[in-house]
């Protein structure tokens, strides 16, 4: 992982794999997400469960309760 300026971080698809727990406690520290990046671009953002919630609220949504559950709608 390493800093740049404008993202708090970046990460690789493979230090995500080796440093799930830190990355995550890294996340839920900071006020931005990381970026991880596959085949060095940018792939997903790892954000707070905190910070998701701030994002969803700043829109009028609220989170729902196990939205990992939801079903996709097709």
């Amino acid at each position: 992982m390493y800093l740049t300026k404008g993202i708090d971080a970046i990460a690789t698809i493979t230090e995500l794999r080796s440093n799930t727990s830190e990355l995550l406690e890294y996340a839920k520290e900071i006020e931005r997400g990381i970026l991880i990046q596959k085949n060095n671009q940018p792939y997903a953002v790892l954000i707070s469960w905190e910070l998701y919630d701030k994002l969803l609220a700043s829109e009028g949504n609220q989170p729902d309760e196990k939205p990992w559950m939801k079903k996709k709608k097709k």
